[in-house]
């Protein structure tokens, strides 16, 4: 039964045409996403080094950033500490600056970890002066690991203390029957919490299965109202059209091919050579999408795979409605506030990625 429940959600990924692979090491990271505020007085130069800088610690450390789960942010801010002309012919400009680096998380306005280092930069001007204190953080530091892993750490005791109200929150947005937006919260849960991210999976899978059925649902009651009209070919044919795009894994297949009989009775003899021709379209549609199907069951029998595939396709549930909801553009998510506890760092503004938007804010330079 858990294996059926399995390609539910899949399923419902191949309708939404939204299925993807997966790497296996993709599974296991969390997405840190790196994201310079825009209103800060650092030259363009040096800004581009720096977040270069930031997407190296990344890499070297071993997180993602795929870009589709935006919750989590690597950004940084800098001070300059002293600044000096040096008597040299051109004159130079010598900077120390204080690099400040946070992690934190977008959607819960929180900040998990920080640490700073100081750099120093010699050029003939200030923009050469901050690239090359910038050119000297490297991403191998030590400080830069701890960070990250003690970041790690407060991340999974944050979801492992909280995952019941996350739990519930999908369960209300499922009651109210926001089933994308249900699964988008809950594919946004890491997996580095993995308690809390095997439960939201399980959940994601039967908010799925739901979705399926309440959209079968209202397409058969379409149909249904649909063939209450006339009783002719082309009103068959239009319900047939509304009956081909429910699920195959839909429960209430049983009522659609009791309509579908229904349809078969009532049609005139001279109708029914053009209807046969419909409905052998439509048994060929639905013969590919089982045949898909079967063979997405028989190509992830192997349960690690089948794991991975699941994840995926959650992953891509929750993608998918955040474009076509425009979840993250036109409406940022509700739960963000204007400004985060510590030091405003985090606020919303109306451009630029979910992230993007978020630390985009006066005070964090």
């Amino acid at each position: 039964m858990r294996i059926i429940k399995y390609f539910i959600l899949i399923a419902f990924v191949i309708s939404s045409n939204v299925f993807a692979q997966q790497t296996a090491s993709d599974e296991d990271m969390i997405s840190l996403n790196v994201a310079l505020p825009n209103n800060n007085n650092i030259p363009t130069e040096a800004r581009q080094l720096l977040e270069n800088r930031l997407k190296q610690i990344v890499t070297r450390h071993g997180i993602a950033d795929n870009g589709e789960n935006e919750r989590f942010v690597i950004t940084a801010k800098a001070s300059v500490l002293s600044k000096d002309i040096m008597p040299s012919n051109p004159p130079r400009i010598s900077q120390k600056i204080e690099v400040t680096f946070i992690i934190g998380d977008v959607i819960e306005n929180k900040i998990y970890e920080t640490a700073s280092l100081e750099v120093s930069g010699i050029g003939q001007n200030e923009t050469k002066a901050y690239v090359a204190a910038f050119d000297n953080i490297r991403p191998g530091n030590k400080i830069f690991g701890e960070m990250i892993g003690n970041a790690k750490t407060k991340i999974m005791l944050y979801y492992n203390t909280n995952c019941d109200k996350y739990l519930k929150k999908a369960q209300t947005l499922q009651a109210e029957q926001k089933f994308d937006e249900a699964i988008y919260n809950l594919m946004q849960i890491p997996s580095v919490s993995t308690s809390c991210y095997d439960k939201a999976q399980d959940l994601a899978i039967d908010i799925a299965a739901a979705k399926i059925n309440f959209d079968a649902e209202s397409l058969l009651n379409q149909a249904i109202a649909q063939w209450a009209g006339q009783k002719n070919y082309d009103n068959a044919a239009a319900t047939l059209d509304i009956l081909g795009q429910i699920n195959v894994m839909a429960n209430c297949q049983p009522q659609v091919q009791a309509l579908i009989n229904d349809i078969n009775s009532k049609l005139r003899a001279d109708e029914a050579a053009r209807w046969a021709w419909k409905m052998q379209l439509y048994a060929d549609a639905k013969e590919k999408e089982q045949r898909d199907f079967e063979f997405m069951v028989k190509r992830h029998d192997d349960g690690h795979t089948l794991k991975m595939t699941q994840v995926e396709a959650g992953r891509q549930i929750g993608v998918a409605s955040a474009e076509n909801r425009s979840m993250l553009s036109r409406s940022p998510v509700k739960s963000i506030k204007q400004n985060m506890k510590l030091g405003s760092q985090f606020a919303i503004n109306n451009s630029g990625s979910l992230s993007e938007r978020i630390v985009n804010t006066i005070g964090l330079w």
